[in-house]
């Protein structure tokens, strides 16, 4: 809805193959669904056969046994935390609360970061509902919430380019022909990159802002399309 205006909760749950009265029950923790709902809006969130029936024991067992405990740490599956790992600003608050002068005001941090008060304070209470059960890498991503993710974080480049200075950013980008059997090694010198960064940006004593980078390694041609290849 943030995107779309027109995007209700009847589309969303239309888009889910759900009742949007049942949908809003969910989203409040009032109901959970069916084994049988679950799978159909597991299918439609992109998660994995396994995934779904580890919830699907999750509910059956009681919420203080140390098995679902475990099964929730080791999957991350529920609308609620599926939200939680798909929105950029989750990761920012958990950031911001690392910089110098940070302010437990939702107001204040609506302002600092440009989001609206009332996701702040829907966020600040999934973080505290959520904060033992899911992990905060991406890893942990579902591949819905990575592509809704990375479309945010789009979005965020592009709004710094056009409203941030250039001496407060850094923008770089590269051209090149690749042998694509060597993608995996390129994945893993990215990985590489970002744990190092992360050493770097932690050794600093005082933290006055948050920052988000973002690697992006993507095909520019038609060429394994046109082969009938699927693009990574």
């Amino acid at each position: 809805m943030r995107r779309n205006p027109r995007f209700s909760l009847r589309s969303f749950a239309k888009q889910l193959g759900i009742d949007h009265s049942t949908l809003s029950q969910v989203l409040r923790s009032k109901r959970r669904l069916s084994p049988r709902a679950l799978e159909a809006v597991g299918k439609c969130m992109g998660l994995g056969k396994e995934t779904i029936q580890a919830y699907e024991q999750s509910l059956r067992k009681k919420l203080n046994s140390k098995s679902a405990s475990q099964a929730i740490r080791s999957f991350h599956f529920d609308l609620d935390t599926f939200q939680l790992l798909s929105v950029w600003y989750h990761y920012a608050i958990l950031e911001l609360i690392e910089v110098q002068g940070f302010k437990t005001d939702s107001r204040w941090i609506a302002n600092t970061l440009g989001i609206a008060v009332e996701d702040v304070n829907v966020a600040l209470q999934r973080l505290l509902d959520k904060s033992g059960d899911a992990e905060f890498h991406s890893s942990a991503l579902t591949e819905a919430a990575c592509n809704q993710m990375n479309q945010e974080i789009h979005e965020l480049a592009v709004h710094a380019i056009k409203r941030v200075p250039s001496p407060h950013r850094v923008h770089r980008q590269m051209v090149f022909a690749v042998d694509s059997t060597r993608l995996p090694r390129l994945k893993m010198l990215a990985d590489e990159f970002m744990k190092e960064l992360r050493a770097q940006v932690s050794e600093g004593a005082t933290k006055d802002d948050v920052y988000q980078v973002e690697i992006s390694l993507f095909p520019v041609t038609t060429l394994k399309r046109t082969r009938g290849e699927k693009n990574d």
